[in-house]
């Protein structure tokens, strides 16, 4: 299935914007992933576009976590956009009580023997609670699960509860005016990225897609670290990007 059938199939459904799904239906393709896991779903709309690449590269399943309660919050739900496009042999959709966190738990074990955990994934996308507890912990689990070679994706960057919080008095389960300062204003996504991802011994090549939201990290299991923008807007001046992007190559961890 191409990218343009896809896309005018559930292009109107939220949540991801057509650069992002162009840029992780390539990605796919051309990198020849044939596993993918991905933790907070939504509509299932990213993973209709996941499906359909890993259709259009000749095979490969995504595996897709959500809340049980989400199921009948979004309409249409991830199950009937598969159907509808006729995915679903591409994609399993697994609804947990809890969350993913315990999907994790019950996937590490099912991949576990002999006290050591065998990965199995060559992709996982990051798009939950957007919260350093969970997700931070997510990283870690995550990564038992994913190949050498594999990638991951975190979304919601630049997300705040700060931002979130004059609609809403709670995201998530977590309330905001339990929050201290520092966990209103930091984008959490950002600062697991940062101090966890890119601290990561396994980790070696990151990547932020300009103006999309997303950071992306290699599990090159090496000690050399690289950095790059991906630039899809065509309004930014090249000296403006020349100039973040030496900035993002260039700079080390942040000193607080």
């Amino acid at each position: 299935m191409t990218f343009q059938e896809i896309h005018a199939l559930v292009g109107n459904v939220p949540f991801i914007s057509k650069g992002n799904a162009r840029y992780l239906y390539d990605h796919i393709v051309e990198n020849k992933i044939e596993n993918v896991l991905e933790l907070g779903i939504a509509h299932g709309t990213a993973t209709c576009y996941i499906a359909a690449a890993l259709k259009a590269k000749g095979g490969g399943q995504v595996t897709a976590v959500d809340l049980l309660s989400a199921k009948d919050v979004y309409t249409p739900s991830a199950e009937e956009q598969l159907e509808s496009t006729g995915l679903s042999g591409f994609g399993a959709v697994h609804r947990m009580q809890t969350g993913y966190a315990w999907f994790l738990h019950d996937e590490i074990i099912r991949c576990t023997e002999n006290d050591i955990c065998r990965p199995k994934y060559d992709l996982c996308i990051i798009d939950g609670p957007k919260n350093w507890t969970i997700d931070g912990a997510t990283f870690f689990m995550a990564d038992k699960l994913l190949r050498k070679d594999g990638w991951i994706i975190f979304d919601d960057y630049n997300w705040t509860y700060a931002s979130a919080a004059n609609r809403r008095a709670a995201t998530d389960g977590i309330t905001h005016r339990e929050l201290s300062k520092d966990e209103l204003e930091l984008p959490h996504i950002r600062e697991i990225f940062e101090l966890l991802v890119k601290q990561h011994p396994s980790y070696g090549r990151f990547t932020l897609l300009d103006g999309g939201d997303w950071a992306m990290a290699q599990k090159t299991e090496s000690s050399e670290k690289t950095y790059e923008v991906v630039y899809r807007e065509v309004d930014r001046s090249l000296i403006g990007k020349a100039i973040y992007k030496a900035f993002w190559k260039l700079r080390g961890p942040r000193k607080r």
